[in-house]
């Protein structure tokens, strides 16, 4: 690891204990990425908003991180990043639907997931949508579910 980031062994362990240590940053630093700005759940445009806010974030992110977040072998420690960041919108929108605690636990789940699984998607493709299209077909996919895009018979 240390010759393919070209430092010597001894330089990267002045800096960290171990490679723990090291994803244990990055982590945090993924973490507080996607939370300094404070988002509301109270209505739809609030929704579209953050829909909005993470597909930006998420594009613009290092691409160490992308890739942290897209390829298949890291989906356990994206899933790690994922689980704090909800619990973090959680506790910041804790009511925001008027819900039970569990079943406000279940409209997170589906938000965080399904965040992530279009924007995987759309790397796997090959960026092949345009930001605006990504965010248009997330938005739909994720605020009126499989109804908005299935044809009605």
């Amino acid at each position: 690891m240390t010759q393919r980031a070209q430092i010597n062994r001894k330089t990267f362990y002045l800096h960290y204990n171990s490679l723990d240590d090291l994803l244990e940053e990055l982590q945090l630093e993924i973490i507080e990425h996607f939370t300094r700005r404070e988002v509301s759940y109270s209505n739809m445009n609030d929704i579209k908003d953050l829909i909005r806010v993470f597909f930006e974030h998420a594009t613009h992110m290092p691409l160490l991180h992308e890739r942290l977040m897209c390829s298949g072998s890291y989906y356990p420690f994206w899933e790690k990043i994922n689980k704090q960041i909800m619990k973090h919108r959680k506790e910041t929108n804790r009511g925001a639907f008027g819900m039970d605690e569990y079943s406000e636990n279940l409209v997170f789940a589906y938000y965080g997931a399904n965040s992530t699984l279009l924007f995987r998607q759309w790397v796997a493709d090959g960026k092949k949508l345009s930001l605006e299209e990504l965010i248009d077909v997330a938005t739909k996919l994720i605020c009126h579910g499989m109804s908005s895009v299935v044809n009605k018979k």
